[in-house]
């Protein structure tokens, strides 16, 4: 009980405090606000685009060459069971691969008549070209958000610059940038693919030309092969071995056509579900949450230094002689 109150002699004591130093918790919070407020306006303003890619659906046709593959394997190839692109997408998004070209591409803007790269646009003037070129790097690398849920493999991207226009422009120049990379492995891993699988071919043929040799040798020298086993075992021997050349033939052949498809291939390889577009509210500052959030932290200092100097003035005052004492 007595405890209790307590707490209500204080609780009304606080109140009391607060009312008495309302002028002085007024004027304080009034003066941090308007600060706020100034400081939301002058700061620099930002619009955020975003893009969403889809998972690389567009498997390889030439992961179907089978147990073929794991010949290629041995070669050195890459033919079946790759490693999925779109789980390489963060990274290859941020490598110097793709955004070198993005940071010297030519952006139209509000701020300059002609089209500028991110180097001049960001008003970077470092020493030299090369490290105008790693700041410049660094800046979009920090700008650029990359997300990926883990269960879809769905990814997204955004980025903020001072312009809403040129925050889609540079995103969809890195989408475009991402696929042009990514589409020219393909087509050189295609390349060596064929070549591999060209140089395999004509082994097959040569094999297989021969084993039909050997087959029409032997039934030539061998025209009645019925009443003896040996003849026959060997006859269905030649014939297996020309089968399995065959088979391997027409399957080179198969993939042969399908890797010079894939080695000459133009189509898009990132599956775009939105691209980036200009934003049309700005992304920051948010002025409204800068002065709310002003206004009740200006609101909670002021009222706990008032109760501090009013409640505890005497232990205040007993601390400052104390010290005074020491020195």
């Amino acid at each position: 009980m007595q405890t209790e109150e307590k707490k209500r002699k204080d609780y009304f004591e606080y109140l009391s405090i607060l009312w008495r130093s309302r002028r002085v918790i007024v004027i304080a919070t009034a003066s941090i606000t308007i600060l706020a407020a100034v400081i939301s306006f002058i700061l620099p303003e930002s619009f955020k685009s975003t893009a969403i890619l889809l998972p690389d659906t567009d498997k390889s046709k030439l992961a179907s060459l089978g147990s073929i593959s794991n010949l290629a394997s041995l070669a050195g190839l890459n033919i079946g069971g790759e490693v999925a692109t779109a789980k390489l997408y963060p990274t290859i998004i941020k490598s110097e691969s793709v955004l070198r070209n993005v940071i010297y591409s030519k952006y139209r803007t509000n701020e300059y008549e002609d089209s500028v790269d991110l180097i001049r646009y960001w008003k970077i003037k470092e020493n030299t070209p090369e490290r105008d070129y790693e700041v410049a790097q660094k800046a979009l690398r920090e700008k650029l958000s990359i997300s990926m849920d883990a269960k879809t493999s769905v990814l997204t991207m955004s980025i903020e610059t001072e312009e809403p226009r040129l925050s889609a422009d540079i995103l969809n120049n890195i989408i475009c940038e991402a696929d042009d990379f990514i589409r020219t492995k393909r087509n050189t891993n295609a390349l060596e693919q064929r070549k591999w699988i060209e140089a395999r071919l004509e082994e097959v043929k040569a094999d297989l030309a021969k084993s039909e040799n050997n087959l029409k040798i032997f039934r030539e020298k061998n025209r009645v092969v019925s009443g003896s086993p040996q003849l026959l075992l060997n006859q269905e021997r030649l014939i297996r071995e020309v089968e399995i050349n065959s088979a391997m033939y027409i399957e080179l052949k198969k993939q042969y056509e399908l890797a010079r498809i894939e080695e000459i291939r133009t189509t898009p390889i990132i599956n775009v579900l939105d691209y980036g577009r200009a934003a049309a509210k700005k992304e920051h500052p948010k002025k409204a949450v800068i002065i709310f959030v002003s206004i009740m932290l200006a609101l909670f200092l002021s009222g706990s230094y008032c109760i501090v100097i009013q409640k505890y003035s005497r232990q205040i005052n007993d601390w400052r002689n104390k010290f005074k004492t020491l020195k």
